[in-house]
């Protein structure tokens, strides 16, 4: 279909009839997300007609939530181990107009950088240093300090484009680096703050059982993406669950999977939504919540990670 055939039907959007309405939609849903640009185009500059609207927003919504389910569900299907596939199709879900190969091609651009840089001779601290000097020293990233939660600063395109994000949007960055470079950094749920972990990963294949109110055995020591990739030792993370009166154990303070990360990421990004007014984008990404705790294979967790409860990322270490 040309492009002047579906401005037409875009056109015939408006008509009162609600018949003619339903097989344009028809005739439109058909056609798959080629015709979003020209659908959400067409949004915006109907803004004041609220039938035009509403006919725009059903079908911006049934195409691009389509399209979304679908890669979420090939991303489980291929096990749901790459953060970085997961944080694109969340971005994608906020913006149907993001450009998801020239985002990848970004990201290429900057893991060679870094790859570059690193050495099978490097001990685990002087990797993280690599990382760390690439990331902040040479590309700039820094974290994102303000009062008002904006989803933008966990979104990974936004985050890539402005080199700044929150706790989540840099971690997850840092932690896709680290994931694609093969070296063995995991994200920790750790309650109101994002962060990573490096690990013996033959200690934590290997060991069977973990001692009570202790960091896992297998965390050789954390990293703090938010604050320029700084090391914290175990017991730093100890006194910090212990404030919150939490427990030290795997759930909290121990390296999690990608699935819990990007519903902790969802929630972030709703969380942020909902703070800044904008209701409508925080209900889907609520939706979303939803979707991949379906799609998990694991039983959600009833925690605040999962329901966005603490999707400020507000504390400190």
């Amino acid at each position: 279909m040309q492009p002047n055939e579906i401005h037409a039907l875009i056109q015939l959007l408006d008509d009162p009839d609600e018949g003619v309405y339903l097989h344009v939609r028809e005739q439109l849903l058909a056609k798959g997300t080629s015709v979003l640009p020209a659908l959400l185009e067409s949004r915006e500059t109907h803004a004041q007609c609220e039938e035009h609207e509403r006919r725009m927003d059903e079908l911006v919504d049934g195409l691009h939530g389509a399209y979304v389910h679908n890669g979420l569900r090939d991303w489980f299907d291929s096990g749901a181990e790459s953060a970085l596939e997961g944080a694109l199709w969340v971005h994608k879900a906020a913006d149907p107009l993001l450009d998801m190969d020239a985002l990848r091609a970004s990201y290429e651009k900057l893991k060679r950088n870094v790859w570059l840089e690193l050495n099978e001779e490097l001990t685990a601290l002087e990797q993280v240093r690599i990382l760390n000097h690439v990331l902040y020293d040479i590309e700039g990233f820094t974290n994102a300090k303000s009062g008002q939660p904006d989803p933008k600063q966990a979104l990974l395109g936004e985050v890539m484009a402005e080199c700044k994000g929150n706790p989540l949007g840099l971690g997850i960055l840092y932690l896709s680096l680290a994931q694609d470079l093969n070296l063995p950094i995991h994200g920790v749920n750790l309650p109101n703050h994002f962060i990573l972990c490096y690990c013996d990963e033959y200690h934590i294949h290997h060991e069977s059982h973990q001692p009570d109110n202790q960091t896992p055995g297998g965390v050789l020591f954390y990293i703090n993406p938010f604050s320029q990739g700084t090391v914290i030792n175990k017991a730093e993370v100890s006194e910090f669950l212990s404030h919150l009166e939490l427990p030290v154990d795997e759930k909290n303070c121990g390296p999690c999977g990608s699935v819990d990360i990007i519903r902790r990421l969802i929630g972030n990004v709703a969380y942020g939504y909902e703070r800044s007014g904008h209701i409508r984008q925080a209900e889907k990404m609520r939706e979303l919540l939803m979707f991949v705790e379906t799609g998990a294979t694991e039983t959600p967790s009833p925690g605040p990670s999962a329901e966005g409860g603490d999707s400020a990322e507000g504390g400190t270490l």
